[in-house]
């Protein structure tokens, strides 16, 4: 089946089903070539794949998105599903229905004739079905559809909470199909986090001399798991080193890492499975890092289809746990106070050494309503600690932020994420009507704040690893991609999987060090913030009292999230 065209005995023998319809009615892509399994015949079982969920991890310019787009259609009309189907904006909505679902119709008159009734960018009706493409980046764009399958093309360059908030669409179908399609970025974000609930399969190939299982991988480390001889630019078996014909590539089959039960069907294609790309190409595309042309993350991600978590594009555990000291603070210049808002309100504080402690609590500042006392408010902080300054997040509930700036005038400031165009400043404060107000470039305030962790010019006070460990958790939530902006030069952006709003806390934080760090000083205080606080009460050095402390239990928050 793989290593050669299929004849004409073989279809008249072939059961109904999708690829029956692919070969019946000669199916053609957006470039008019018919769909065939010679030199793609790993497709093959992807397309016969009936999981109710679907995840490969891939490479790019393998085919995939092709495959989606005939399955959907197939899937639609045969079998009566309403289709979603995302992709990270909606300018790649416009640019991926026009340039390739539209082309594909067009090249297929049976196609054509299921899309007569209904046919525009956003939404298609094939048969008493539709197929609805949206953009990930609007909250609104996950609501009044409902569907019976999810599909999620890009998802690690897509906005993650929003690819979450789509899984409500599937609560009245029977079916509750989702399946994710993606090149990976970082570990455990995006794609990742399917290909690691799934049964991981592997494109397994046998060489012809020395009868070796094994699938085609990478390592210019270790040569035994290195199927390509650079030198020679061949494809190799890893056990004897013979080489591999495109004719032994193609000669392959599915095989899972587990057999256990796993909620996902996973596919690992990478472009050494692609009888279109030799090993010499393979080999351009690696001397294309050593020469400056590309990057690691672009091989790792774009060709092999594996996450790839050096070069700066993850956090790891080190960098943030690492900063944990024992020294003493010694408690000069101003408390500065960094808020993220939300459901809860999430603060760090400390000052120009450093960070003292983080937490979390539910409001701005003490009311009737709710009997709350100071130290379970943020005007906590502003009471207690001489001249502190606070830096909140202009965004979530903007009228609690707004009073609290209204009563401290110079004291309380909104940090609005805004990229200065013009004078191309990290952050700039704003003056006269502005007053009150800081524009932050929000991804290189991000990565200012990572490199200071990783050169270890931020510490962490007061406590250990281990009280600093759910702060830990939300920078291990964040992924950096890169980007080639309309001026065709590379745009770092910091996305983010899961919850990180502490992560922006102390972007809000070291704003304010910046500028305020250095002025007046912290006075003692009798008591401690009562809040959701995880960090154990400093010595003898601030008189503050341990017995004032809030519990340190996460919240249902929390839980939920992690």
């Amino acid at each position: 089946m793989a290593t050669k065209e299929l004849t004409i005995k073989e279809i008249q023998t072939m059961p109904g089903g999708i690829i029956a319809w692919i070969v019946d009615n000669q199916i053609k892509n957006e470039k008019g070539d018919p769909i065939e399994f010679f030199d793609h015949p790993y497709q093959y079982d992807i397309y016969l794949d009936e999981s109710d969920n679907l995840v490969v991890v891939k490479a790019a310019q393998v085919g995939l998105s092709t495959v989606e787009v005939i399955r959907n259609h197939y899937d639609a009309k045969n079998n009566k599903m309403d289709i979603i189907y995302t992709l990270p904006t909606d300018a790649d909505v416009k640019v991926f229905v026009g340039g390739k679902v539209n082309r594909i119709i067009a090249n297929n008159p049976c196609m054509l004739i299921d899309v007569k009734d209904k046919d525009n960018i956003e939404h298609k009706a094939i048969g008493k079905s539709m197929v609805y493409f949206r953009g990930t980046w609007t909250k609104k764009a996950a609501i009044m559809i409902t569907a019976d399958r999810l599909v999620h093309d890009e998802k690690d360059s897509s906005k993650q909470d929003v690819v979450a908030d789509y899984q409500a669409r599937l609560q009245h179908s029977e079916r509750k199909q989702t399946h994710v399609f993606s090149h990976p970025s970082v570990p455990n974000n995006g794609v990742d986090v399917e290909w690691n609930l799934s049964d991981k399969k592997e494109w397994f190939i046998q060489c012809p001399h020395c009868k070796k299982r094994q699938h085609l991988t990478w390592d210019i480390v270790d040569s035994r798991k290195m199927s390509v001889n650079i030198e020679k630019r061949q494809f190799i078996c890893k056990k004897c080193g013979e080489e591999l014909s495109d004719d032994d590539r193609r000669d392959g089959k599915w095989v899972k890492k587990t057999l256990q039960p796993m909620k996902w069907s996973g596919y690992h294609v990478s472009l050494l499975m692609s009888t279109r790309h030799t090993a010499g190409d393979i080999v351009d595309k690696y001397n294309d890092i050593l020469d400056g042309k590309q990057t690691m993350d672009y091989f790792y991600n774009k060709v092999l289809g594996l996450p790839y978590a050096g070069g700066g594009n993850s956090v790891t555990k080190d960098m943030i746990l690492g900063r944990v000291t024992s020294e003493k603070n010694l408690y000069q210049g101003r408390m500065v106070i960094g808020v993220d808002t939300g459901v809860k309100l999430r603060y760090v504080y400390g000052n120009k050494q450093g960070l003292l402690g983080y937490g979390e609590c539910d409001d701005y500042m003490p009311d009737d309503v709710n009997h709350l006392a100071l130290n379970e408010t943020l005007e906590y902080f502003l009471k207690k600690f001489d001249n502190s300054i606070m830096v909140i997040d202009q965004g979530g509930d903007i009228i609690g932020s707004r009073k609290l700036r209204q009563k401290y005038p110079g004291r309380v400031f909104l940090c609005h994420y805004a990229r200065d165009r013009k004078t191309m400043q990290l952050m700039r404060w704003g003056e006269g009507d502005e007053s009150g107000n800081v524009n932050v470039d929000r991804n290189r305030m991000m990565q200012f704040v990572i490199d200071e962790f990783r050169e270890k010019r931020l510490k962490l006070y007061r406590g250990t690893e281990n009280d600093w460990y759910n702060y830990w958790l939300h920078w291990s939530h964040i992924y950096r991609t890169v980007e080639e902006n309309t001026l065709g030069t590379k745009d770092y952006k910091w996305h983010r999987s899961d919850r990180d709003d502490w992560v922006h806390a102390t972007i809000y934080w070291r704003v304010g060090i910046d500028r305020f760090g250095s002025t007046g000083f912290i006075v003692k205080n009798e008591t401690t913030p009562k809040s959701n606080s995880y960090i154990i009460n400093p010595d003898n050095t601030v008189d503050f009292n341990p017995d004032e402390m809030f519990d340190r239990n996460e919240s249902e928050e929390d839980d939920e999230w992690r």
